[in-house]
């Protein structure tokens, strides 16, 4: 299988130190209820030695992996809240991609919370599903065009 594109929406990265973002907004996403959730996504011994800095928690903080050697990384879309308590470290993501080489590109959506893709009654959300659409079917053609004919197979 080959990977053609990775659409992250509003991903659920955090750190040690606490974001301004975190500190302002945590209406939705609550700091105590994500450190338990990060905390329980970890082995037991991982999660005492790194804590919120562990590479798949914090992946472009201080333990992240130099990915800028990588030639196949995917195309990645990256989607932001502007009233989600975790976009300074979505953002961070976004920034560590581009320094890092990879194609990357950013949807700020500046007045919606974590999850807001959630209710199809909220104009945004239909906005959201559109944009994950075209970004697909571009990269399909991308692969095509490049010598995709794995596209949509499994090998």
């Amino acid at each position: 299988m080959k990977v053609i594109g990775l659409v992250a929406i509003q991903p659920f990265f955090g750190g040690e130190e606490r974001t301004d973002s975190e500190k302002r907004l945590s209406l939705l996403v609550l700091m105590d209820r994500s450190d338990w959730l990060w905390k329980a996504f970890l082995p037991p011994t991982e999660a005492a030695e790194a804590g919120r800095d562990h590479a798949a928690i914090n992946v472009s903080g201080p333990r992240a992996d130099d990915i800028s050697a990588l030639d196949r990384f995917p195309a990645t879309l990256v989607f932001i809240g502007g009233l989600d308590g975790l976009q300074d470290s979505q953002r961070r993501y976004y920034d560590w991609l581009k320094s890092s080489g990879k194609e990357t590109y950013l949807v700020e959506y500046s007045n919606m919370p974590h999850a807001f893709y959630v209710f199809p009654e909220v104009s945004e959300s239909g906005e959201l599903i559109s944009q994950v659409m075209e970004f697909v079917h571009k990269q399909c053609q991308v692969a095509r065009r490049d010598g995709g004919d794995s596209v949509g197979s499994t090998n």
